[in-house]
């Protein structure tokens, strides 16, 4: 970080240096000239800014033990402002369940029922996702997630879009989609 800092700086108070006392240009032209430079610079450089920012930080993170396998876990920690951590078998009892209690409804002529059998519709068993087992593991049947319904098209979850949807017809032809995932995706 430093380097690069000192190192921008050098280069502009060279082409100061050139541009005012050996060509004579006028102050004016000479600084407006440094900012296109500047400016017209910082998007170029970004990609390599960032691949070696991110290369360091790894780096940084393999020196105190800690392994990455892809260079965007970095980038997504860095966004983190609580990381809950626990050894299976002392907290937890390494089962995945979802808490009724918590689940809340805010449309009207909806139940906690319906918001379930939604997001079970939403999932995929054939996935062996955890979640989505957990999910459906609340229908007292969980044929009832496929029941009376026609799939029509599927979007299976994804890193990039957090989120997995699925159209389907009722029984009464009428097309409905369901998604579940990241709040601010959905």
């Amino acid at each position: 970080g430093n380097f690069c800092i000192c190192s921008i700086a050098t280069g502009m108070t060279i082409e100061l240096i050139v541009m005012a006392a050996v060509q004579h240009r006028p102050y004016r032209q000479t600084v407006d000239n440094l900012l296109v430079l500047l400016i017209g610079g910082i998007p170029i450089a970004m990609p390599t800014v960032l691949s070696v920012t991110m290369a360091i930080g790894s780096h940084k993170l393999a020196q105190q033990g800690a392994i990455t396998k892809r260079m965007t876990a970095i980038e997504e920690m860095a966004g983190m402002d609580v990381l809950c951590s626990d050894k299976t078998g002392t907290l937890t009892l390494n089962k995945l369940t979802v808490d009724n209690n918590i689940i809340e409804v805010f449309t009207r002529g909806y139940e906690k029922s319906d918001v379930v059998l939604m997001a079970a519709r939403a999932s995929r068993l054939e996935n062996q996702d955890a979640i989505d087992f957990a999910i459906v593991a609340m229908l007292p049947d969980p044929k009832e997630a496929r029941a009376g319904i026609e799939e029509v098209h599927f979007l299976p979850f994804n890193p990039t879009d957090k989120r997995t949807a699925l159209t389907y017809l009722d029984a009464k032809g009428k097309m409905h989609r369901v998604s579940k995932g990241a709040p601010e995706q959905v």
